[in-house]
């Protein structure tokens, strides 16, 4: 019993002295910057160093509350009808498979779409109006750039596989490599394709006689402009994803679907997708997280504008705490985001649990 319990010490023991320094490292710089984000957040905390005066909740209701709130079933009433349809389909898939976190996630669009009936009255306002501008330029590029570089990875990883075609692994470099540029080079290597006197594009429009456009300077081509310069520089990530995943899919399936019968779409449909079905989640919460995150290239190409037309959260964020050096604010900011992306990357994981 003794030379056990020693054992048992010395196999914790060796444990932790590997455990021991990661679990250091996630405390100093994953742990306390969180804590301490939450302490600054319930303060009026600023950059120069003034000190800190008490607001409890004062900021998360400077940032998400307005003048003269009220409620209305006709605000914002499309987007709140695809809430909707989106939660009975959830809905009728969660009776089918009585998954609770199906359930939760109903529970929470719903919650969703009954929050967006709230808004500040004729004569009232919001707050902090830009937060909620910035809000939705955010949810804007997520969901315009999330399915365009997912598609264009998975587009590009089937081509590059093609038994048929040679020099896949050349292709494959080669579209890697924009991934691996810093995020300055690249959107300065597109501010100059973009830019309409001397621009690559405008250069090869004028052709065909098309005027020279204004892509970043257009409040209704700048975000998608900044969407494509995403897309170019990091779609190479989800290409090699994408490969391995291909890699490591049976190749006795796809000729027992042919034997079968199935064609090209079939096979796609029915081998191809599910064995990728892993590789597709992982890949679809990275690239959320990326999508809500995005401050580089919206900084440097356009600093939020024309108009605040591609001014981001993080952006916002970046500005409030440091440029205006309203650091409590900055942090409330901060732990609002980090609590949506949080708990859409846990319900995506959770389903992905599930399914396996």
């Amino acid at each position: 019993m003794r030379r056990s319990r020693a054992v048992g010490r010395a196999g914790l023991g060796t444990g932790m002295s590997f455990v021991g320094p990661f679990l250091l490292v996630y405390a100093a710089f994953l742990l306390y910057p969180l804590v301490q984000a939450v302490r600054m957040s319930l303060y009026d905390w600023d950059l120069l160093g003034m000190a800190p005066q008490w607001r409890g909740a004062d900021n998360y209701v400077q940032m998400l509350w307005g003048t003269q709130m009220e409620w209305d079933l006709a605000h914002l009433w499309q987007l709140r009808l695809l809430i909707l349809v989106v939660a009975a389909l959830v809905a009728w898939r969660a009776a089918r498979s009585r998954s609770r976190i199906q359930y939760c996630g109903v529970a929470a669009l719903l919650l969703l779409a009954t929050v967006l009936g709230f808004h500040p009255g004729p004569d009232g306002m919001w707050y902090d109006p830009l937060f909620w501008e910035s809000f939705t330029h955010t949810l804007q590029f997520t969901l315009m750039s999330t399915p365009l570089i997912i598609g264009l990875g998975l587009a590009m990883a089937l081509a590059v596989n093609n038994s048929r075609h040679r020099g896949g692994k050349i292709y494959q470099v080669a579209f890697f490599v924009p991934y691996v540029l810093p995020i300055s080079v690249a959107t300065l290597v597109w501010t100059n394709v973009l830019s309409p006197g001397r621009g690559i594009l405008s250069a090869f429009l004028a052709n065909f006689g098309v005027e020279p456009i204004s892509w970043l300077g257009d409040q209704h081509l700048a975000m998608p402009a900044i969407v494509v310069m995403t897309a170019w520089w990091t779609v190479g990530f989800n290409l090699v994803m994408f490969s391995a995943g291909l890699q490591d899919i049976d190749p006795t399936l796809y000729e027992a679907a042919m034997l079968d019968g199935a064609n090209t779409w079939h096979r796609f449909l029915h081998v191809t997708m599910p064995g990728l079905r892993h590789v597709t989640a992982l890949v679809l919460v990275m690239q959320i997280i990326a999508g809500f995150v995005v401050f580089g290239q919206v900084n440097i190409m356009t600093s939020g504008g024309p108009g605040n037309a591609t001014r981001t959260l993080v952006l916002h964020l970046y500005e409030t705490g440091f440029t205006q050096k309203h650091l409590g604010a900055g942090a409330a900011m901060a732990l609002f985001l980090f609590a949506v992306m949080f708990v859409i990357s846990l319900v995506q994981l959770r389903l992905m649990r599930e399914e396996k």
